[in-house]
This record gives C-alpha cells, sequence and structure tokens, in this order.
C-alpha cells in the first residue's frame, strides 16, 4: 500500500510519501505461513516495513522547512530483502527521475544511478519471488531493531516546536 499527503497543491509545499508491503494482506500465501510471532519480534513488527519518502528536514520543521535533499528511509536498522530490494529500486526510480545521486553513508559520497545499480546488482537483480524467498529465512533469524534516526528525529522536533512554536495551519482560507 501507499499513501501520501495533501492535494496537489499541497504536496508542492508538503511533499510526503509513504509506502509499504502489508505482508498479512498479501495475495501472496507463502505470508500466510510466515512466522512473524518469534520471541526477538513479539510485536510483528517485520510484518511490514515504512519506507518513506521526504525532504529532509520536514518533519523535525512540520514541513516549515525542507533541507536540500529528499531522504528515502526505512523504519528498521536491518530489513527483510523483499523490503530492502523494494527500497533499492523506489531511490533508483526518484533519483533517475530528478537526474540525482543517492548516498548511503549520511552524505559523505554519492553514486549515480548506474553506480548504484552496480553495487546493488545482487539485490537488484533478484525477482520478486526470489526475494520473498530468502524474506521467509530471514524471518528465522533478523531481529528487528527500530533505525535510531526515527528517535533523534522525535527528539530535534520536539526542540525545534520549543523555539518555533507549534505551526499554524490556515485552514480559515476553505471556509
Amino acid at each position: 500500500s501507499f499513501s501520501n499527503v495533501g492535494d496537489d497543491e499541497m504536496l508542492q509545499d508538503d511533499f510526503y510519501f509513504g509506502a509499504e508491503l502489508r505482508k498479512w494482506a498479501s495475495v501472496d500465501e507463502r505470508w500466510d505461513k510466515a512466522p512473524f510471532i518469534i520471541p526477538s519480534n513479539p510485536w510483528l513488527s517485520l510484518q511490514y516495513e515504512d519506507i518513506e519518502l521526504e525532504f529532509e528536514h520536514a518533519f523535525i520543521s512540520d514541513d516549515r522547512e525542507k533541507g536540500e535533499f529528499l531522504r528515502i528511509a526505512s523504519t528498521h536498522v536491518d530489513i527483510l530483502m523483499v523490503d530492502k530490494r523494494a527500497l533499492y529500486v523506489m531511490a533508483i526510480e526518484v533519483a533517475s527521475a530528478i537526474d540525482g545521486q543517492i548516498s548511503e553513508d549520511g552524505k559523505q559520497s554519492w553514486l549515480s544511478v548506474e553506480e548504484f545499480k552496480e553495487y546493488h546488482k545482487d539485490v537488484l537483480s533478484l525477482t520478486y519471488d526470489e526475494a520473498v524467498e530468502i524474506s521467509l529465512e530471514e524471518l528465522k533469524t533478523m531481529v528487528p531493531v527500530r533505525d535510531p534516526l526515527w528517535e533523534e528525529e522525535e527528539r530535534l522536533r520536539e526542540e525545534y516546536i520549543k523555539i518555533h512554536g507549534e505551526r499554524v495551519y490556515d485552514d480559515e482560507e476553505d471556509e
């Protein structure tokens, strides 16, 4: 499934796009037998993975500041192969559409789309079915660790709001 916030006009200012594969709701019956309930995964957190695309500082500033970079981020540090493949495809599609480059190390280095494809060809060459089969095996050992990026984002957002106050929306214009 995917979601975005706002109509076309609002998306020009408050862009956010999220995608997730809800494995439990998938038409792929292989997920029906997947061992999502395991001691290391008591909240079924590997059952779906949010992959979000937004401007770098948008969440922290409640969309008042954007930053110069688009960011694609996942919920967890390690993600299932099927989700990793989807994230890489999304990065390639977005970077190709805007003639951009991709960084995987906090903007220390940058790869062209072609370099990124070459670097991750082992994942990108998998079919969806192959990625699912690998993911079903990964479920047996993978421990879901929430990416610390999100705690840092929450902390920075709270600091930003303390300094600048809550965002005020112009809802009166619609009435």
